[in-house]
């Protein structure tokens, strides 16, 4: 309607409106339509819309009173659904069998999801399908439909709240106050249905909607789309499926530690890159700094703050070439670190000595500084002194790069200003490779194969991961050895287990196990049951327990944690999300 009469709409000078309440019809849709694509490997997927005939009748009464019916119908040549298992997939918590969950990664609760807000629409949500011939999914809503109040809604909710074993009998009516309002608590307005290829986007992190609102619309200011999740848990998901450009975060949230969640981006070299603002009700910028945030922010932030913050995250996304500032009077020094960094993502400014350091720094803008303390006008803490009264925001990082013998004194003042303190070594250079291009937001795939190559050896030899003991289960023996073959170049050490059984007697007869990681879909003893097994054991309080899950099943994620898991990771698994994840708790 936009495209046919936009330009009549122009050529008469007259405003032309379309106002529509989209959201929870695209997220049925999209729900429908990535099933119908998931479980579909060959034919084709067809989405149809169209007026409804009226000689049906159906047990709706909003659609049986509404004048105009709409169809949305989504037919495809999948797998198909058996005759028995379609009276239950729209049932919270049921997944198909399990060689098709392990395949396709199960439905979740998209499915149950949807039917709850079809309802919430007036409308309801109807099956055809045959086993190997495929499935015809029709969404069926009321064009005109008044939403009834929210008390009418939720009073037998509220009588007796659902728990999850009662959600597996109660009609999809009953999500009103529970699934559906969790599933939209994180939606704050924000613009996750609405982002196209080239838009700049910033992900928001905060269990605070009002401050995440403000964040929205600083954001929208700026020309930055934004989508807001109110659990730390959720980050990695979103970064796969928003692509952000920047990150917002609180420290303090409900699930779990933010200081985790930036950890296990920093030390994850397809995430490190992307820039993360800490902002917090606590003052530990120090530590933000340290861990490789952007910057760090203090509750409450002033409005000049947030302009600086979202000025920042524009300024720094359309940054193609980092400025970086060395400043060392050693000449064959000197020229091994230009040599081991330069590319041509990186404007590289060389400073011999204090005076023409302190210069440039009052001239120009650098991104990174790496400092050697010895120089021949001084002590480099003055080059120190000089950035601490640089009041621009955000700050430089620093990284203090020298062989001289660090005193006390000297040590806890450059550990509050300083990034990264490395002393120079025969192997020094390869950990201030890798630390400047953290500090610099360096794309890690984008790198010369060089310097990829010194940073992932570097990781290697350093890497807490090196020798620690694995056990890995899961029923799918080809999981088995791709996920060993993987896990062993790390270093690791790697068990297995083909049953939730054989994992407990492992886990009983070896000591010294540090991680396990636990597939979650396996016949007779899953691995809710089998976490909740090794929990029971007193020696197994503190051991490290990784459940793997299908990304579809939002809702396990809770369930994984109350069940044992440390901490879970979705499939199909990223080997280097796992082996950072596995860093953050091994170290």
């Amino acid at each position: 309607m936009e495209s046919t009469f936009n330009h009549i709409s122009e050529a008469k000078h007259l405003k032309f409106n379309i106002e529509l309440d989209e959201q929870r019809l695209n997220q049925i849709l999209k729900n429908l339509l990535s099933n119908s694509f998931k479980f579909t490997e060959k034919g084709q997927v067809s989405f149809r819309i169209y007026k409804a005939p009226r000689n049906w009748k159906t047990r709706n009464i909003n659609l049986d009173t509404a004048e105009t019916v709409i169809a949305f119908e989504i037919t495809d040549t999948g797998i198909g659904i058996s005759k028995e298992k379609q009276n239950i997939i729209f049932e919270a918590f049921q997944q198909a069998e399990g060689s098709t969950s392990r395949k396709y990664g199960g439905t979740g609760l998209g499915l149950s999801i949807s039917r709850g807000l079809s309802d919430l629409l007036g409308g309801t949500i109807e099956l055809e399908s045959e086993v190997d011939q495929g499935s015809k999914f029709t969404l069926f809503l009321p064009l005109k439909f008044s939403v009834p109040s929210e008390s009418k809604q939720v009073d037998s909710e509220e009588e007796q709240p659902a728990s999850k074993s009662t959600l597996k009998s109660t009609p999809s009516s009953a999500f009103r106050k529970t699934d559906i309002e969790l599933f939209f608590v994180d939606e704050v307005g924000d613009d996750r249905t609405d982002i196209k290829l080239d838009d700049k986007v910033v992900l928001i992190v905060e269990d605070n909607l009002t401050f995440a609102r403000l964040l929205l619309d600083k954001a929208h200011q700026n020309g930055i789309k934004a989508v807001v999740t109110t659990k730390g848990n959720d980050v990695l998901d979103f970064i796969n499926q928003f692509h952000p450009d920047a990150i917002t975060m609180d420290i303090n949230m409900p699930d779990t530690s933010g200081w985790k969640v930036l950890d296990r981006l920093k030390t994850d070299f397809y995430l490190r890159h992307i820039p993360v603002y800490v902002i917090s009700g606590e003052d530990d910028r120090n530590n933000g700094l340290k861990r490789g945030a952007r910057n760090f922010l203090v509750k409450p932030v002033k409005e000049e703050t947030l302009k600086n913050l979202f000025d920042d995250i524009h300024d720094f996304g359309n940054k193609r070439v980092k400025n970086l500032l060395i400043i060392d009077d050693n000449e064959y020094e000197r020229n091994e670190i230009v040599k081991a960094i330069e590319g041509n993502d990186t404007q590289i400014t060389i400073a011999r000595n204090i005076k023409e350091a302190i210069t440039l720094i009052r001239d120009e803008t650098f991104d990174c500084i790496i400092l050697d303390l010895v120089l021949p006008d001084g002590d480099g803490l003055d080059v120190i002194t000089e950035l601490e009264n640089d009041q621009n925001e955000p700050k430089t990082a620093l990284i203090v790069y020298s062989a001289k013998d660090i005193s006390k004194k000297e040590r806890t003042r450059l550990n509050r200003f300083a990034n990264r303190i490395i002393l120079k070594s025969a192997y020094s250079l390869d950990q201030l490779v890798d630390q400047t291009a953290l500090f610099l937001h360096r794309v890690h795939k984008d790198l010369p194969p060089d310097m990829k190559s010194r940073i992932e050896s570097f990781y290697l030899q350093e890497d807490v991961l090196k020798g620690k003991k694995v056990l890995l289960v899961d029923d799918d023996v080809r999981n088995l050895f791709a996920l060993t073959t993987a896990l062993e170049r790390f270093g690791l050490l790697v068990l297995s287990a083909e049953s939730g059984q054989e994992a407990i007697h492992i886990l009983d007869k070896t000591k010294d196990i540090d991680v396990v990681l636990m597939d979650i879909m396996m016949p007779e003893m899953d691995g809710y049951e089998t976490m909740k097994h090794i929990r029971k054991i007193p020696k197994n309080k503190d051991l490290t327990i990784i459940a793997v899950t299908a990304k579809a099943m939002k809702g396990d994620r809770q369930k994984c944690i109350e069940s044992g898991a440390s901490d879970y990771i979705t499939k199909p698994v990223n080997v280097g999300q796992l082996s950072s994840l596995m860093r953050v708790w091994l170290k």
